[in-house]
């Protein structure tokens, strides 16, 4: 009795945590209309499109390669939680570009959560380390670099994030109803979300 009952609370929490991420992949899903507007803000080209491409095919290949070799792996350590501070700061000055969807895909997200929930050191100076790198290393150069290229590297990003989407994306076997619903009402929540953002702006 007990180790069906352990057993099915191991399920009821695998659900759980697969709903949710059907949820955050909807809320991603959600953004690409407005991260594709803003794309094409000036314009597109041949070259915007070639640019999306390359960057859907490069980081869904890192992302395979990461995920299909044992010895490519990142841990939830120190350097780990460093990554998650890098990958955040990109996300500060990067328009349109979500970390968290990386951070899912590493394992990373929820053991950060978790650590600086509890105020834990040995996440948050690593994590703070890292945003504060990223930010001042790389903040100029991605400023100069939107300036020169706006429109290829606002398309590579949609192709990064696609990418990153498609690779957190659960296991279409174990695909159901509550699946869907999570995804859809992600999108449209997000996507409301969005809209009423950019009215605020305006």
């Amino acid at each position: 009795g007990f180790i069906g009952l352990s057993g099915f609370a191991s399920w009821l929490m695998d659900l759980s945590s697969e709903l949710v991420i059907c949820a955050f992949v909807g809320f991603i899903i959600g953004t690409f209309p407005e991260l594709w507007e803003d794309a094409g803000v000036k314009g597109r080209n041949t070259n915007s499109h070639i640019s999306m491409a390359v960057g859907f095919a490069v980081m869904l290949m890192l992302l395979y390669l990461f995920e299909n070799h044992a010895q490519i792996q990142v841990k939830a350590d120190v350097f780990g939680f460093f990554l998650c501070g890098i990958l955040w700061g990109l996300s500060f000055i990067v328009p349109g570009l979500s970390s968290s969807t990386l951070l899912l895909f590493f394992g990373l997200y929820q053991p950060m959560l978790d650590g600086i929930s509890v105020l834990e050191l040995g996440v948050i100076i690593p994590l703070a380390i890292g945003i504060v790198v990223c930010v001042m290393l790389l903040s100029k150069a991605v400023n100069v670099a939107y300036k020169k290229y706006y429109g290829i590297i606002s398309h590579a990003i949609i192709g990064v994030v696609a990418a990153t989407t498609v690779m957190i994306f659960p296991d279409w076997n174990t695909f159901g109803i509550g699946q869907v619903i999570c995804i859809v009402c992600g999108a449209l929540v997000s996507y409301a979300f969005t809209r009423i953002c950019a009215r605020l702006k305006k």
